[in-house]
């Protein structure tokens, strides 16, 4: 504590305890600058009127000091030690903010004399604060607790009570949504300023009845605008069942309140993990032993279902796996003897999401097959017809994914048109491009486009999906994140890390409480790309940091999916920072750890970086045969980007060592620009790998580009 500070908080303590007997009118400086006691020079001297004001420049201050001595001292004596943890729900985070401000409320009850005289004093300005003469400018004050509670004196407010709400209303925010930094100190200040003037008018007012008034308008003017008005229909949802938990406990009704809460939580896409719990409850409540009542299979499904894909989205596969078994298990058992049509549609359903799982835990290949088990055979399931329709939904939220599945596994040209033909659809049937599915269709569309070396045009389809997006959705809900990692994903491929750097640190998906309440995967997604882009603008000595303790995190608690690309990319900045010995041992425990056929691209990608390491440390042999393994690897297009870097790295070794010989050869599948499947050359206009391939071509002079024909405006014809 600094000497000012020591001198504020004496002046605080002298100024309560005068205060505390004495009318604001009949207080005179002396008294209280003769109660101070600071040591002068290891002896107590008596202070006066002039000291006094040299130090407080004003009487408002002189209160404000007083009040925030005084409520210091009740608040130790009465309020918790340790700030509170976050609360599980949204009426759990109203009533902790009730409590802290009872605590307020209780203060200005025991300090009734002393609140008053404060009142009178906060609004006091001298005659010679007046004057034109006087300072126009306030005074300087330190940057902490005992300053801040002088600063708002001078300025005719009482921020005594900030100090003992800022941790409460952080906790309670972060109940339902990410507070920006410094909100929770400016919500507390002004709540402390509207306590102070509220409690002190209303003199008889019960303190529990005022401590939820203050409570209700701090939600109202506070809360909602910061998380968004969907709070409203939580609020109301848990009341709800948190009445029918007192009322009609383990019945059907209870389970009805329960589903009202999950519906709340998901059709926001924020409070994942959250989702997750209130939808294990939700099973737990329509199973015959938690209502003690006939289960219904359809609404037993369904929660589980909702329970996967809220753990798919946070991240937790394998119980995201074991609620989607729970569905195909429900249907093929139960709902199957009763409605053989309604349990095929279930099954499938279930089988789509076990294939979404799949992908996620890096095993494309697998998912492909899951996904198109779960499409529906010739006359099953309904015709998708014209129109929006269940049966046209079903089958178009199939098309998608087995899109995504196609591309991840190696099978671009295939995934592309796959995806184009959704989102032709889409937009052909639901009529406007900012539809929200649309749009879905549309960040699919560009995920295979960056799968398919596409990388400028799936910037422009992403970009603009991401704009519609932004609209419909908070930012801190799950899509909008990972529409913000996609596009970063793009501008690492674009080799424009700097892009990807801004495009990350402005988002909540690189917080701590994005990845414990709305998606983990994600988090850990964005944590790598970020690792990536700070390696490639230079810093590979944090990144290499990061990546390792991401890397240490993962391996104690293993996260299926997660684990082996982070590994390659910290095997990636390794070699970034010359260390090939150490990032070849990273990639032989990836190598250990792959499946067959598990995930081609990720198999294709560590042959990649393992030939690298081998040419750094001087064997050529081995480079060659991880070369030619990558060359032969089954299941990926021929002119996969992936497959196209591998060439380029063997023409670029034999450049480098002065030979020639079949450069032509390997450059010419990156340099073709023949139209594809999909419609696109294989490397798009603008593709890194493009460019350098354009490059070598022309340094070797060995290599014949290809000519296009010249183009002529018509206009200029």
């Amino acid at each position: 504590m600094s000497a000012q500070e020591r001198r504020l908080s004496a002046i605080g303590e002298a100024a309560a305890g005068v205060l505390r007997h004495t009318d604001y009118h009949l207080v005179r400086a002396e008294d209280v600058a003769a109660a101070v006691r600071l040591s002068r020079e290891g002896q107590s001297g008596r202070r006066s009127a002039v000291w006094l004001y040299n130090e407080v420049k004003s009487r408002r201050v002189l209160v404000a000091l007083a009040i925030h001595h005084a409520f210091a001292e009740f608040a130790e004596r009465n309020g918790p030690r340790e700030p509170p943890p976050v609360p599980g729900s949204l009426v759990e985070a109203r009533d902790l903010v009730t409590r802290a401000l009872l605590l307020v409320a209780r203060f200005h009850r025991a300090e009734f004399f002393l609140t008053q005289q404060v009142q009178l004093g906060i609004g006091d300005i001298a005659t010679s604060e007046k004057r034109q003469s006087a300072p126009q400018e306030p005074p300087s004050w330190p940057d902490t607790a005992i300053g801040q509670a002088a600063s708002a004196g001078w300025a005719g407010r009482v921020f005594a009570y900030a100090g003992h709400l800022t941790p409460v209303l952080a906790a309670a925010a972060q109940a339902v949504c990410l507070p920006p930094p410094g909100w929770a100190r400016s919500s507390a200040e002004r709540l402390s300023d509207l306590a102070f003037d509220a409690l002190t008018d209303d003199l008889d007012g019960p303190v529990d009845r005022q401590a939820a008034a203050l409570s209700a308008h701090w939600y109202e003017r506070h809360l909602v605008p910061l998380a968004g008005s969907w709070i409203d229909d939580l609020d109301v949802a848990e009341r709800v069942r948190d009445l029918t938990r007192r009322s009609a406990p383990g019945t059907r009704a209870e389970a009805d309140a329960q589903a009202g809460v999950l519906r709340s939580l998901l059709d926001t896409g924020i409070l994942l993990e959250r989702g997750a719990r209130e939808a294990s409850e939700l099973s737990r409540l329509l199973s015959p032993a938690g209502t003690g009542e006939h289960a219904d299979p359809l609404a037993l499904c369904d929660a589980h279902g909702r329970r996967g894909l809220a753990l798919l989205r946070y991240g937790d596969l394998a119980s995201a796996r074991a609620s989607f078994l729970s569905c195909l298990d429900i249907a093929e058992r139960e709902l199957s003897a009763r409605d053989p049509e309604e349990a095929a549609l279930y099954a499938a359903r279930a089988r789509h999401n076990l294939g979404e799982v799949m992908m996620e835990a890096g095993r494309p290949v697998e998912a492909a097959e899951l996904i198109d088990k779960a499409r529906p055979a010739p006359g099953q399931g309904g015709d998708p017809g014209t129109g929006v329709s269940p049966a046209w939904r079903r089958h178009t939220l199939t098309a998608q994914a087995a899109a995504r599945a196609a591309s991840r596994a190696g099978r671009v040209v295939e995934g592309l048109r796959l995806a184009e033909a959704v989102a032709a659809d889409r937009l052909a049937r639901l009529g406007e491009p900012g539809d929200i599915n649309v749009v879905a269709a549309r960040v699919s569309l560009a995920e295979t486009l960056l799968e398919a070396g596409q990388p400028i045009e799936a910037r422009h389809v992403l970009q603009e999906a991401r704009r519609h997006r932004a609209d419909l959705l908070r930012p801190i809900a799950y899509w909008a994140a990972h529409d913000t990692v996609r596009l970063a994903q793009v501008e690492l491929v674009s080799h424009e890390p700097g892009a990807a750097l801004r495009l990350l640190e402005v988002s909540p998906v690189l917080d701590e409480w994005f990845a414990r309440h709305v998606s983990f995967g994600l988090w850990a997604e964005a944590r790598t790309v970020r690792a990536l882009a700070t390696a490639l603008v230079g810093d590979a000595g944090t990144a290499l940091g990061a990546l390792g303790e991401l890397t240490d995190l993962l391996g104690a608690a293993p996260a299926e999916g997660l684990l082996l690309p982070v590994r390659r990319a910290l095997a990636e900045v390794q070699l970034m920072c010359g260390d090939a010995r150490s990032a070849a041992a990273t990639l032989e425990e990836v190598r250990a750890a792959e499946t067959e056929p598990g995930d081609p691209p990720g198999r294709a990608r560590t042959m990649l970086l393992a030939a690298r390491c081998e040419d750094d440390l001087g064997r050529e042999a081995a480079a060659r045969r991880h070369r030619a393994e990558l060359a032969g690897l089954t299941g990926l297009d021929p002119a996969h980007p992936l497959l196209l870097a591998g060439r380029y790295d063997e023409a670029a070794r034999r450049f480098e060592t002065g030979g020639f010989e079949g450069l032509e050869e390997l450059l010419a599948p990156l340099l073709d620009r023949t139209p594809l499947g999909h419609g696109r050359p294989a490397l798009g206009d603008g593709h890194p790998l493009l460019l350098n391939a354009v490059v070598l071509a022309d340094r070797s002079g060995a290599v014949r580009l290809p000519r296009s024909p010249r183009q002529v405006l018509w206009e200029d014809a």
